[in-house]
């Protein structure tokens, strides 16, 4: 039932997010067409396999940045958000499956720093993973666009780390091994993001 709840409701979501990014590169549309047909020429399908994209005259990287909680959303919205993106010539990252596993944060900021937009997808489990929250932190202070999409959770669960969010920050608050000072950022990076006008999918399922 949840799947096919996701599928009724995605087209509109994602047609309203790519609509939305797709104006915002408009004025860039030819000098992406071409580096999109140079790779294209050697792309095998593989997202995970293939070399992360050149950095761009203009010093950015990747035209958007996709922070989501993996076991949520990885094999339903957001990954068809992805493919919706590339079909339409937008840059994206999105992490690999063992992006927690091998990669330095250091590594995954500097991706953050060299993305035009953000977009943090809130669903029931992001509070869960600390590096969901070291992103999201890490977006606030870039003083980037942020687009933030609500999927299957109410924005003020964001914003004041109720429901699904109390649990995990409750429990950060008390383990001896995580610094008090960094949960107060990761609460405040909610707070300031949970405000921003995005896209509330509330009523969907993961």
């Amino acid at each position: 039932m949840g799947r096919e709840i996701v599928q009724r409701f995605l087209p509109p979501a994602a047609i309203a997010i790519i609509t939305a990014m797709t104006f915002f590169f408009w004025s860039h549309q030819s000098r992406r067409a071409r580096v999109n047909s140079e790779r294209s020429d050697s792309d095998d399908g593989k997202d995970d396999a293939s070399p992360p994209p050149p950095v761009r005259e203009d010093g950015f990287q990747y035209d958007v940045f996709l922070s989501f909680r993996g076991p949520d959303t990885r094999k339903g919205f957001t990954g068809h958000l992805y493919q919706a993106l590339k079909e339409k010539g937008i840059i994206t990252f999105i992490d690999s499956e063992t992006l927690e596993k091998g990669q330095n944060v250091e590594e995954l900021y500097g991706c953050i720093e060299r993305s035009k937009i953000l977009v943090p997808i809130f669903s029931k489990g992001y509070a869960d993973s600390k590096w969901c929250l070291k992103e999201i932190h890490k977006m606030v202070k870039c003083n980037r666009l942020i687009i933030p999409v609500f999927f299957d959770v109410n924005p003020k669960v964001v914003c004041h780390q109720i429901g699904s969010f109390e649990r995990p920050f409750r429990r950060y608050r008390k383990s001896e091994g995580i610094d008090k000072g960094e949960v107060s950022k990761w609460s405040d990076a909610l707070r300031r993001a949970g405000r921003i006008s995005g896209y509330n999918l509330a009523d969907t399922e993961g």
